[in-house]
């Protein structure tokens, strides 16, 4: 099978995700940064291997003054990822940017050579590259721990407009050309993987959503606003204020990319959704959005379907990457809940939707 691979992207069969291995973590800690560990666990990834390890407060790196008490996320990044070491960088360039403007979000740490990442094989030195980062780690309950309210939902909507609306005035050129499959604009590299789904009638559906997302979205990018985005607010990418009304921090910036605005709504509209089982609750996180930032006419027109996209994409994924990845449950949290919400929400009407979320009287 030809692996050539112009931009980067995954292709079926291809297996990324770094093996796991606990001692090999605690040796990278100590090698790279300087660092013993007290504790360790690993945190849910999809592609990527996360830990979360809390460290002895004596350390040997000349580039931490103090040890982060709630500790570090050592991420070990898919070796697809891996190669595009100047969107790592540009990641962390994104993550101190947005530090140093308020926003509360993983802050990469130096290793001992001053570098934000090395390059490792995890098992031989045959194996694949992958790049090693530290972040401090976010403390506080992540959102699908928290009982969700129409004042959180705006609160949310909210944030992320605000967040857009800081990274409006940040730019790096690997931004400029970077793809991943997880853009809403790779919704038709979604015919490739739509093998994983084996129910025929949900496979015609999915089929249905990429068609018009196709035809009726992918035609007018150029009409929509552009700029960052985040590219992934779910349920497990915000961590929540003790009151569990503001958003403390948010998190995994994986997925950020340059594309239309629009995006950041309808991921987001898409994951709290699913997390309430409730279509008319998107009403509150549009408000909260709005507050900061007013949809198009252009925008509101294709948000349904770009919320449907999202929900197939993510059911899509999430059942490919299963079957190649049958130890890792995280991969099947759409499925759940996902086929039912498209099942509901595709079949209704533009105006009723738009009317259900606020958006026509």
């Amino acid at each position: 099978m030809n692996m050539e691979n112009k931009d980067n992207i995954l292709i079926p069969g291809q297996r990324i995700r770094p093996p796991g291995n606990k001692q090999k973590v605690l040796q990278l800690l100590e090698e790279l940064y300087g660092l013993k560990t007290l504790s360790i666990s690993e945190l849910n990834a999809y592609d990527d291997r996360n830990y979360h390890v809390i460290c002895e407060e004596t350390h040997m790196n000349p580039h931490i003054t103090i040890i982060s008490k709630y500790g570090y996320v050592l991420k070990i990044v898919n070796s697809l990822d891996s190669q595009k070491t100047h969107v790592i960088e540009a990641q962390t360039e994104m993550l101190i940017f947005l530090h140093q403007q308020g926003i509360n979000c993983p802050l990469p740490v130096k290793n001992i050579n001053g570098l934000y990442y090395t390059l490792v094989k995890m098992n031989n030195e045959y194996s694949e590259n992958y790049a090693v980062r530290l972040l401090i780690y976010r403390s506080g309950e992540l959102l699908h721990r928290v009982p969700i309210t129409e004042d959180l939902l705006r609160n949310i909507g909210n944030f992320i407009a605000r967040l857009d609306n800081i990274l409006m005035t940040f730019s790096h050129p690997a931004y400029n050309h970077h793809k991943t499959l997880w853009m809403l604009n790779s919704v038709p590299q979604l015919h490739q993987f739509i093998h994983a789904i084996k129910n025929i009638f949900e496979k015609e559906l999915a089929y249905q959503v990429i068609i018009a997302f196709e035809k009726d979205v992918l035609q007018i990018t150029s009409q929509l606003e552009q700029g960052m985005i985040h590219g992934d607010i779910n349920e497990q990418n915000l961590v929540i204020s003790s009151n569990g009304k503001e958003i403390f921090a948010v998190i995994d910036f994986g997925d950020a990319h340059r594309t239309c605005l629009i995006f950041e709504l309808a991921i987001a509209l898409c994951y709290m959704i699913l997390q309430t089982g409730d279509i008319a609750m998107g009403k509150y996180i549009i408000e909260g959005y709005q507050d900061i930032r007013k949809l198009t006419n252009l925008e509101k027109k294709i948000l349904k379907i770009s919320v449907c996209a999202r929900i197939c994409q993510s059911l899509i994924m999430g059942a490919y990457s299963y079957l190649h990845d049958p130890q890792n449950e995280y991969l099947l949290t759409t499925q759940k809940s996902g086929w039912s919400l498209l099942k509901k929400l595709w079949p209704l009407t533009q105006d009723d939707v738009l009317r259900s979320w606020g958006l026509i009287n």
